[in-house]
């Protein structure tokens, strides 16, 4: 079952503080989180309710395996809404082999007919932006959002500053081999064009994410931070595994072993079996409305990913205000947040029994390398 909210695509911009949002663009298409993550950290989603954020939509079809009852999910771009039904339509519709053609994976000339197939499930503000962009769905709509294109930008500067050497990082069979390799290209030119591609001003110019570094303290190095996270990253862990550095090194993903769960062969029929049991709602609003209403008891799982990024310190503040009174008894709590997780208010901090270990390792071992987490249970006091 799915359930939509209005989607349709009305004013471009909308303030919310500080942080722009272009509302007639997709920001992000691909799965830019991890989400065995939250699945490491829900535990069993069978039968239970969970509130999620949009995005991409990779985050929301990846926790389908788990068998969730049902799952509202949130964003206040209408883009974002639309390009989750349109995976959710095409998950509903398509073998393994033609939902990777269709998203843009594999190779396929036939991704507009197979869009008039899927075009009747869609809501009328779904098809209202996807009958304006078929370029997007030509070209594969997995790679189309604006972060994702910058990120084609950025694999092309790293693969000039050292082409063997990230291809071969590519191929590496051992951790060994590869830190070998990674040793090898860090080099004045390959740390040189690295900054440069993470500095504020240049992410701000061209990466068309409006909120990323919005609330990290104005002092800390952003771009020697994110150089320094991400290869320690990939000496305690392989390249081709990670589908975010897949395209953040070669513009795409072109390892499918290591494929988010919602693309990976290994679970996309569980995920697709799931959807048809789950109902799926898609709301188009800001997370802390979005919950404010809800009564309490609703949720037992909250996946916050990476939405603290986004939001001033009084959405922040509201945002958890909701959570804690809308969760279940026992209500598991996920939240990301980039480089630095800003602290809970003491009366929010109070009613979640946190998990420092988890939290640790997930920020050690997710897909992001830039991500720290608050996991816990939500004390209903």
């Amino acid at each position: 079952m799915l359930a939509l909210a209005p989607t349709g695509v009305g004013n471009s911009i909308v303030h919310d503080g500080p942080v722009v949002w272009n509302k007639e663009s997709i920001l992000f298409s691909a799965c830019n989180e991890d989400t065995r993550s939250e699945l490491d950290a829900f535990g069993s989603l069978e039968g239970k309710r969970v509130f999620c954020v949009t995005a991409g939509g990779g985050r929301v079809l990846g926790l389908l395996p788990a068998r969730p009852k049902e799952i509202v999910c949130c964003d206040l771009n209408p883009a974002q809404s639309a390009l989750l039904e349109l995976k959710v339509a095409a998950m509903r519709d398509l073998p393994h082999d033609g939902y990777l053609k269709f998203l843009g994976v594999r190779a396929d000339l036939g991704r507009l007919a197979t869009y008039e197939r899927l075009r009747p499930r869609l809501s009328a503000g779904a098809k209202t932006f996807f009958d304006r962009n078929p370029d997007l769905l030509e070209e594969g709509i997995l790679y189309q959002g604006k972060l994702e294109r910058y990120l084609r930008g950025v694999s092309i500067a790293m693969n000039f500053a050292r082409p063997l050497g990230v291809r071969r990082m590519l191929e590496a069979p051992t951790l060994d081999t590869q830190r070998a390799f990674l040793k090898k290209i860090q080099n004045p030119l390959w740390r040189t064009v690295a900054e440069t591609m993470c500095r504020r001003s240049v992410l701000r110019a061209f990466s068309g994410d409006p909120g990323f570094f919005q609330y990290l303290p104005q002092e800390l190095p952003l771009h020697r931070e994110l150089y320094r996270r991400i290869h320690d990253y990939l000496r305690d862990n392989l390249l081709r595994e990670n589908s975010l550095l897949q395209i953040v090194f070669f513009g795409r993903y072109v390892w499918e072993p290591g494929l988010p769960v919602y693309l990976n062969v290994k679970t996309y029929d569980a995920a697709r079996a799931a959807l048809s049991e789950a109902r799926i709602e898609i709301r188009t609003a800001m997370v802390d409305a979005a919950l404010e209403s809800e009564k309490r008891g609703r949720f037992d799982a909250y996946s916050l990913s990476d939405i603290s990024s986004y939001l001033d310190d009084g959405a922040h503040h509201r945002l958890f205000e909701s959570v804690m009174s809308s969760a279940a008894p026992g209500a598991r709590l996920v939240s990301r947040s980039n480089i630095h997780h800003r602290p809970l208010a003491t009366e929010h901090s109070a009613r979640l029994t946190r998990d420092r270990v988890l939290e640790r390792a997930l920020s050690a071992r997710d897909h992001s390398c830039v991500h720290e987490f608050v996991v816990g249970t939500v004390d209903l006091g």
